[in-house]
């Protein structure tokens, strides 16, 4: 079978089906990753004795590392094989989260996560491209992309539920740790499957990269995103505004860098001919407000829950698994009857998580909270975001022809985590730097979730623009 990139499997004998159940485990361990570390924030700030900054970086650095890599790790799988790239990525996945469970200091473990997240940007999009390739059949892909979603959703749970277990587990002195060193055995043995079950795809000696186009991204996203957390937590002396506007001209270099790789026919990391469609744009636009109060959000809330309320974190993960279950059944629902709904079911996505905030800010007092107020607050938000998350990839690709597909994937996964450490920057800056300022997590988490609410606002007026 042929990709847009002319990249094909070798015949092979193993059931597909096997195969599929193998390459799984990267996203899921990869989402793990994000989930696990939000429950356990709390205890790493306590052990290092860390400022809120840093703990932001935590989250975003792993976050930063997986975008800047996503387009160049799909390209690799192209040149080199889907197969080694995957085995690969997944043992350099599987070193960093070495290096983060045995971190000796705040700055060995962010930069570690960084590292980790450019692991895990070499691993994902293998296992797109392998479904797409070992399933010919139209009925069995859209089966297998299922069960790719149903791996993301998965992982979201057990990160919560595992990072509250792990915490509160005390099977070591220093518990934190073991939220990265569970890695290191679902790696290995990963690892091992993959290297007799997977097949391997042709390589394509034609791919080219943009390399200085990656380091271009990758400094002035790294000069965006870590002044934005650190301005708070200094109160914004003169080194943070000059990396920003530094930050500011490099992206418009690289905007007209990527114009100019365009121009001369190569292969530019970003295809700006992407952006003169209109349903992408207007998704782009949405991703970049959903996906930044979706991560600070769930980085909050996990927050607040055990620093606000001292409910344990074992408790707290349990909580969340009502909203990831809330979130998967509605995200198949969503699958299923989009086609019939189209813009109208995003906007009452939205509406439904405006919903929960305001259940929050109406249940979530400050008294002794109960599970009665907590859950119908969670369950609400993991239904919108359900309805919305499967269906902005779609509004994205409505108008996109079959030989762009391929990289309006790469470009919107792209955006979808930078869009994700923005909103830990920034809204998870607004929630810490009041917290930390006033005292008060209430007060804290409030002035949070209304400006999460302006963001959601803005995503229901942009679907507005998209003309159906």
């Amino acid at each position: 079978m042929k990709t847009d990139r002319s990249v094909y499997i070798n015949n092979y004998s193993t059931s597909p089906w096997l195969s599929l159940a193998i390459i799984l485990l990267a996203p899921l361990i990869t989402v793990v990753d994000i989930f696990i570390v939000n429950i356990s924030t709390p205890a790493i700030k306590t052990y290092f004795h860390s400022s809120d900054a840093a703990l932001e970086l935590v989250v975003a650095s792993y976050l930063l590392g997986y975008a800047v890599f996503l387009i160049t790790g799909s390209r690799t799988g192209d040149y080199l094989g889907k197969k080694k790239v995957f085995i690969a990525g997944l043992a350099a996945f599987t070193i960093t989260s070495a290096l983060c469970g045995f971190a000796i200091s705040m700055p060995m473990l962010i930069v570690s996560r960084f590292l980790q997240g450019v692991a895990a940007a070499f691993t994902v999009p293998q296992t797109i491209t392998l479904i797409q390739l070992n399933f010919q059949s139209p009925t069995d892909r859209d089966k297998a992309y299922g069960m790719y979603g149903m791996a993301l959703g998965t992982g979201a749970t057990l990160g919560q539920f595992l990072g509250g277990y792990f915490i509160s587990s005390h099977l070591i002195t220093d518990s934190w740790r073991l939220i990265f060193l569970v890695n290191l055995p679902v790696g290995a043995i990963a690892m091992v499957l993959a290297f007799y079950f997977v097949p391997e795809s042709q390589q394509n000696k034609s791919t080219r990269f943009d390399i200085p186009g990656i380091f271009i991204l990758t400094a002035a996203l790294s000069l965006l995103v870590y002044p934005i957390i650190q301005g708070t937590e200094l109160g914004w002396p003169l080194w943070t505004k000059a990396m920003l506007v530094v930050a500011l001209l490099l992206l418009l270099f690289f905007v007209g860098y990527q114009r100019k790789l365009g121009q001369q026919k190569k292969d530019p990391l970003v295809p700006l001919s992407l952006f003169k469609i209109r349903s992408f744009n207007i998704a782009v636009i949405c991703v970049l407000f959903f996906f930044g109060v979706n991560t600070a959000y769930i980085f909050a809330v996990s927050i607040f829950f055990q620093s606000g309320f001292n409910i344990p974190p074992f408790t707290a993960g349990n909580y969340f698994v009502f909203q990831t279950v809330a979130f998967l059944l509605a995200s198949l629902w969503s699958i299923k009857n989009a086609a019939r709904y189209r813009i109208r079911l995003l906007q009452v996505a939205a509406g439904l998580m405006i919903l929960s905030f305001i259940c929050q800010l109406v249940l979530f007092q400050e008294k002794i909270i109960t599970p009665w107020d907590i859950l119908p607050c969670l369950i609400i938000y993991g239904i919108g975001s359900g309805l919305m998350m499967p269906s902005l990839l779609k509004v994205a690709m409505w108008d996109m022809s079959a030989d762009k597909a391929g990289a309006a994937s790469g470009v919107y996964s792209t955006i979808q985590q930078i869009s994700s450490a923005l909103g830990i920057s920034i809204l998870g800056g607004v929630f810490l730097y009041l917290a930390r300022t006033s005292g008060h997590y209430y007060f804290a988490y409030k002035i949070a979730l209304f400006c999460m609410m302006g963001y959601l606002l803005i995503v229901v007026l942009v679907l507005n623009r998209i003309k159906r």
